[in-house]
């Protein structure tokens, strides 16, 4: 049986956010992820079928304690032992400004309330409820996750099987980063993957990787995707243009 190793990391992406059909609570806003994963469809013939998606809601932080970060982990820690559920601490772009956060996922059938009750005993609150339309939000998560090695360079979630990462040469903001992979998608036949930017903390020093999600892919595929992007990224470090 292959060893699963713990690592403790930090994802940024851009999904699009607005107020959450699933959870309506007048006292707090509950914002929704409205297409999960948005590189990657259900189907190539009905882009907008989401079906295939776990849905992901971020609760927006009015008033932390100190140590905020290390509270939160250690709460959500609480919560996925309780219920199942996942829970992070987050950033998020909202109306202008980045915004603290808690990103839930994998609710199980639970209430929302469970797992807002289980934050405000610890002292944490959360803005009140407004109008939110749908915007382009740019969302930094720290999570723990569990990792596979299963080829050289490329780890798979040990709980989510469609979650792969690709280690790459160096980190990157996120402004290269959309550049390089939508450049890489256009110039390739396979593209119905979704990419985001991920690194793990490890002496002597952070890994840096893609995070790619899609359904069956193959080794070949995921050795394809992260080689091109290391031949376009090679290319944009020389050049910093890509055409």
């Amino acid at each position: 049986m292959k060893q699963t190793a713990p690592k403790y990391g930090t994802i940024l992406k851009r999904e699009a956010l607005s107020n959450a059909s699933s959870y309506e609570d007048p006292r707090i806003l509950i914002l929704e992820a409205k297409d999960p994963f948005p590189g990657f469809y259900c189907s190539e013939q009905m882009p907008a079928d989401i079906s295939c998606k776990e849905k992901s809601y971020y609760l927006p932080v009015s008033t932390l304690p100190c140590c905020h970060q290390d509270m939160v982990c250690r709460i959500s820690l609480e919560v996925n032992r309780k219920f199942g559920i996942h829970a992070c601490p987050a950033h998020i772009s909202l109306q202008g400004k980045y915004s603290k956060a808690i990103r839930v996922k994998n609710m199980q059938g639970h209430g929302m309330d469970e797992v807002v009750g289980i934050f405000e005993q610890n002292g944490i609150s959360f803005h009140r409820h407004k109008k939110i339309s749908t915007y382009l939000s740019h969302i930094y998560l720290k999570s723990f996750f569990e990792i596979l090695a299963v080829e050289e360079n490329i780890f798979r979630n040990a709980l989510s099987p469609d979650i792969f990462y690709l280690t790459i040469p160096q980190n990157l903001d996120w402004k290269p980063f959309e550049q390089i992979i939508t450049f890489q998608k256009s110039k390739n036949t396979f593209k119905n993957f979704e990419a985001a930017i991920d690194y793990w903390m490890e002496k002597p020093h952070f890994i840096d990787f893609l995070r790619i999600y899609g359904k069956k892919l193959s080794m070949h595929q995921l050795n394809e995707i992260r080689e091109k992007f290391i031949e376009i990224l090679q290319y944009y470090n020389e050049k910093k243009v890509l055409i």
